[in-house]
């Protein structure tokens, strides 16, 4: 089977997660050691596949909800700039860091 040929056919297998993301505004979630965890919203992943990347099949992908992924990385940087603030004031530096909350 042809690149093109093969790639056209994974493509057309994810037609039914991207029609599910979008009427669920969900993203395709990837993780792997390989590549990390990839994030693409569904306009997202078709402009990078028309450039010939992230053709992967749909067991490759899962769709979630990317507030999710929102909260986890805020509760991330809450946690780092808690050690930050806890290592300055061991050292006794003046410096602190502080998270703006934007609501």
């Amino acid at each position: 089977m042809s690149t093109s040929v093969q790639e056209s056919a994974i493509l057309m297998s994810l037609k039914a997660l991207h029609k599910d993301a979008e009427e669920n505004n969900l993203w395709f979630y990837h993780q792997s050691s390989d590549e990390g965890e990839v994030w693409c919203s569904p306009e997202y992943l078709r402009l990078k596949q028309s450039k010939g990347e992230l053709i992967w099949g749909p067991e490759h992908w899962e769709l979630r909800n990317p507030k999710g992924y929102l909260n986890t990385l805020k509760l991330n940087a809450e946690s780092t700039v808690s050690e930050y603030n806890k290592m300055a004031e061991r050292l006794q530096m003046e410096t602190r860091l502080k998270l703006d909350q934007v609501h």
